[in-house]
């Protein structure tokens, strides 16, 4: 992993979790860092979700307690929404 994999890494954890946030009204819940794997895709290309551990793979309600269907259902919002939100946060998408 590259100097600047890392840097991009760490801003994207640095946002706290998304479902946290975006769902639940609570900011700066520390995060770690989900691969969104699409059709088979890599995890080292795959698109990134901050989640924190009780979202992310501790509690019931946990996207791998789940699986993405049942998480999505469970929390009315689609982890595309939440990717949406994280580039927003970043600033991606912005530019003209």
């Amino acid at each position: 992993m590259t100097k600047d994999e890392k840097i991009a890494l760490n801003k994207i954890a640095e946002l706290g979790c998304i479902l946290c946030s975006e769902v639940l009204g609570i900011e700066g819940t520390p995060a770690e860092l989900h691969h969104v794997r699409r059709y088979g895709a890599k995890r080292a290309t795959s698109p990134i979700l901050p989640l924190c551990p009780i979202h992310h793979r501790l509690g019931n309600d946990s996207f791998h307690s789940l699986g993405v269907c049942a998480f999505e259902r469970k929390w009315q919002i689609s982890c595309e929404k939440l990717l949406e939100q994280v580039d927003k946060r970043l600033g991606k998408g912005t530019e003209k």
